[in-house]
């Protein structure tokens, strides 16, 4: 494949070698050449989610790209479920990369998925075949239950994850526990829960309302870490749907 090429497919093999698959994708130097085309301007990343046990080592990254056409920003996410073994030691570069071919894809309107974004289940080509035995088991390779599974034919959604405050961890905590010992939601994830909101419509006090609302708390002071990172993924995925003045 040479450096530059916008789409090649990819074979599906199993453990022993075999073809039982194919996947179109476009490649990272195939999004950058074509943006480069369309006279690129700017390529700005910002990490806006620092990967920590607390957020299941999932690091999130924003970029955003100038071209003649406009600007175009979009968000990647990489943790240890969605990257190769490979790319464990190396997961907010992975988030970089992914948050910078999405936003590529949209500024040159290609539809198609990068192979960049692809997840752990492809690596180099090659199924994964631990983990998709492990799939159906229930589980995946590192023992979690899979993002696509089911409960009772009904498909969980951080949107049905009930909502969770400081106060009720509170009430779960052994009682030599201080108040100290919760990790609350961090400036970085604050920001970036106004801009997701913002950009949906949802601006000025509205966002403190819909946040505290949907937090369950009386001040965003008392929103945990773990419910902002539940919350963040919610929406980038489209599972919490946001509309312009709606509530949680």
């Amino acid at each position: 494949m040479k450096n530059g090429n916008l789409v090649t497919t990819i074979e599906i093999k199993d453990r022993h070698g075999r073809v039982i698959d194919t996947k179109e994708v476009v490649t990272y130097a195939g999004l950058l050449n074509r943006a480069t085309q369309d006279n690129l301007k700017k390529v700005y990343t910002e990490l806006i989610q620092l990967p920590s046990e607390a957020n299941r080592m999932t690091a999130i990254c924003m970029a955003e790209v100038e071209t003649d056409k406009g600007v175009f920003r979009d968000y990647g996410d990489a943790n240890p479920g969605n990257v190769s073994s490979m790319i464990v030691p190396h997961i907010i570069r992975m988030s970089v990369t992914r948050a910078k071919a999405r936003a590529f894809r949209d500024a040159v309107n290609i539809g198609v998925v990068a192979l960049e974004e692809l997840g752990a289940e492809f690596i180099n080509g090659v199924v994964d075949n631990a983990n998709r035995q492990a799939q159906g088991n229930g589980k995946t390779a590192t023992g979690d239950p899979p993002s696509n599974s089911k409960d009772d034919g009904k498909k969980s959604s951080a949107a049905d994850k009930p909502r969770r405050s400081r106060n009720s961890q509170r009430d779960n905590r052994p009682p030599d526990e201080t108040e100290t010992d919760v990790d609350l939601m961090t400036d970085n994830q604050r920001r970036f829960l106004f801009r997701l909101l913002a950009e949906r419509g949802i601006t000025g006090d509205a966002t403190h309302d819909w946040l505290v609302e949907r937090f369950g708390t009386e001040s965003l002071k008392e929103a945990t870490k773990q419910d902002a990172s539940d919350l963040i993924e919610g929406i980038l995925s489209g599972e919490v749907e946001v509309e312009e003045g709606a509530t949680a």
